[in-house]
């Protein structure tokens, strides 16, 4: 063996070599170190804290993104039970894989009973309320507009677009919005007598998104007032027995 010292070839055991360096334990084996890795694991951990933070801040279907945690724990898993000298943490990678597993059941089985239908009614709501704004739009720039000038709201969607050269909105499913005024048969009658009747009472009416008039979904404003379909009907029953009376 080489002195560390001097370099110069010295017998093995010896104590002391021509130099004067003296060796003070054994020598160091040449079997290389191997120092465990914890990368797999400190990934896993990482990756978990990651989609915890992004569902809480953003949106709960991040929350899908434990399917990644629970493959990067499993990977953690096997290459420590593979190489155990190698790779460190199998119980962590255990934990989290279960704590995972049973929390993105629970996730899932919440998601689909109450996320997905909350997910549904919010789009609804948007929908209906754009809907809302440009009946609101249309109302208060093209119909009062007209009241405005002529004392009485418009007989029909054309009359309106003549003088205020502005069409019936469009709904959010991008349908054209339907304008009648409710006495309008009553108004088309008297134009053949010339008698002259004012119009005080009008009604737009989005079809919703399945394209069909009176349907359960319809978006109704009466006079200003939003009705569904069902209220609008029942209204019209009291009505018609109130005018009996």
């Amino acid at each position: 063996m080489l002195c560390p010292c001097c370099g110069n070839e010295i017998n093995r055991g010896v104590r002391e070599c021509g130099c004067g360096a003296r060796f003070v334990g054994e020598p160091l084996d040449e079997k290389p170190v191997k120092i465990q890795s914890y990368g797999a694991i400190m990934n896993t951990v990482g990756l978990l804290a990651l989609v915890v933070v992004t569902a809480l801040t953003f949106t709960k279907f991040l929350a899908f993104g434990a399917v990644l945690v629970i493959w990067s724990a499993w990977r953690a898993m096997k290459l420590a039970k593979g190489d155990p000298e190698g790779y460190g943490g199998y119980r962590t990678a255990t934990a989290m894989l279960s704590i995972t597993l049973i929390a993105g059941i629970g996730i899932a089985g919440y998601t689909v009973t109450y996320g997905i239908p909350k997910f549904l009614k919010n789009r609804e709501i948007r929908r209906d309320a754009a809907t809302k704004a440009s009946m609101l739009h249309y109302q208060a720039n093209v119909l009062e507009e007209y009241k405005r000038i002529y004392g009485s709201y418009p007989r029909n969607a054309q009359e309106a677009a003549k003088v205020t050269n502005e069409p019936t909105p469009a709904d959010y499913w991008n349908h054209n919005i339907s304008y009648v005024s409710r006495i309008g048969a009553v108004a088309n009658a008297s134009n053949l007598t010339g008698a002259s009747i004012s119009v005080s009472n009008f009604e737009l009416r989005s079809k919703g998104p399945d394209e069909k008039e009176n349907t359960d979904d319809d978006i109704i404003m009466r006079d200003g007032i939003f009705y569904t379909a069902a209220e609008l009907k029942n209204l019209l029953l009291v009505n018609a027995a109130t005018d009996k009376k």
